[in-house]
């Protein structure tokens, strides 16, 4: 599953409120829910952070790839929140994330969740992706760039 696939325009936030973690989080739960792709948003919440306090997903160059599974979700669902100010999310460069990439797995996905985790972290490992993301002026325009991107990262 590509990332363009999880996600959608209705799951895109170009102004996420907060400079702290937990609220951030808190906040694309939300979005999630309001969307379809979450029952429970405190369980879920409290499972993120909680993988949180373990190892933070600030994978660094401002991005970071929150994520667990889940009872109250049946599928692979992905939120995307940008924030203009960044947040503090404890990232391996320290740098301040810009980019929050959710993930919302339904309990027992582990393969198709690890590879969605592993294509987004090669999908925003490369500049020029999460400049577009950053640059972006709706979410309709989010989800084009991830399109292109994905499209060029095909394998012949």
């Amino acid at each position: 599953m590509e990332l363009s696939e999880a996600l959608s325009v209705a799951r895109v936030s170009l102004d996420l409120q907060t400079t702290d973690k937990e609220a951030a989080i808190r906040e694309l739960a939300q979005l999630a829910a309001e969307h379809g792709a979450l029952g429970d948003v405190a369980s879920y919440v409290a499972s993120v952070l909680e993988r949180e306090f373990l190892l933070s997903t600030g994978v660094g160059r401002g991005v970071a790839i929150p994520h667990a599974q889940t009872a109250t979700t049946s599928g692979l669902y992905c939120c995307l929140g940008v924030s203009r100010s960044g947040i503090d999310f404890e990232s391996i460069d320290e740098e301040p994330v810009h980019i929050i990439c959710m993930i919302v797995a339904e309990e027992g996905s582990d393969a198709s969740y690890l590879l969605l985790l592993s294509r987004i972290s090669r999908l925003f490992a490369q500049r020029h992706v999460r400049q577009q993301v950053l640059r972006a002026g709706s979410p309709d325009e989010v989800l084009a760039a991830i399109r292109t991107a994905e499209a060029a990262d095909l394998p012949a």
